[in-house]
């Protein structure tokens, strides 16, 4: 995989970039470092540490991306975010609001909804680069692409993932593991693709 200079820290790094209805690319947010992981994330990875099939965090810890209170559990499947074409309830989404980043957030402000109505936008498969390493870098990237077929351009301005966890007893629930702010306008019949980028370096 490549590694761009500069590009050998520790952590995870987002890129962004908008295509006209042609594929022309018109607007493009070159990979920085993201300082947007937010609680979810350590939360389930504290889980999966604990290996507990009881609840790990304290009830009232962690919400879920619906907002509701749960209470994380290990799984055979953790932080699975592979979303499939049209799926919203896990990978990587989009929406409009510029609110800064807490580390309390738990889901995205204002959500851009699947479809081609008014403020909408269809969601593409996610995908993935499996590990590369190249010196002391370890990383992957995963990118979704998100077409906007509304009739009208739209104003993206935040970016999230969403992951599959546990929560007791069995049932499955969302978490957010990151949130970031973007500032990138989609206009009718364009798309925008946001990658994301986790790091490792020893």
């Amino acid at each position: 995989m490549r590694v761009n200079k500069g590009d050998t820290e520790i952590g995870l790094w987002i890129a962004v970039k908008v295509t006209d209805r042609n594929g022309k690319v018109i607007s493009r947010q070159r990979q920085r470092k993201s300082h947007s992981y937010v609680q979810g994330w350590n939360w389930a990875v504290c889980a999966q540490f604990l290996g507990q099939s009881n609840p790990s965090p304290p009830l009232g810890s962690v919400r879920n991306t619906a907002g509701g209170y749960v209470n994380l559990r290990t799984s055979g499947s953790p932080f699975r975010c592979n979303a499939g074409t049209g799926v919203t309830n896990i990978g990587i989404r989009v929406g409009t609001d510029n609110t800064p980043v807490a580390i309390t957030d738990y889901a995205l402000k204002a959500p851009i909804a699947q479809g081609t109505g008014p403020g909408q936008m269809e969601h593409q498969a996610q995908t993935f680069t499996w590990i590369g390493v190249g010196g002391n870098v370890c990383s992957f990237q995963t990118e979704r692409v998100i077409v906007n077929n509304s009739g009208v351009q739209i104003n993206i301005r935040e970016a999230v993932i969403y992951m599959m966890a546990y929560r007791y007893p069995t049932t499955g629930t969302e978490i957010c593991a990151s949130r970031d702010l973007i500032s990138q306008d989609v206009p009718d019949g364009g798309s925008i693709t946001v990658t994301y980028t986790i790091r490792i370096v020893a």
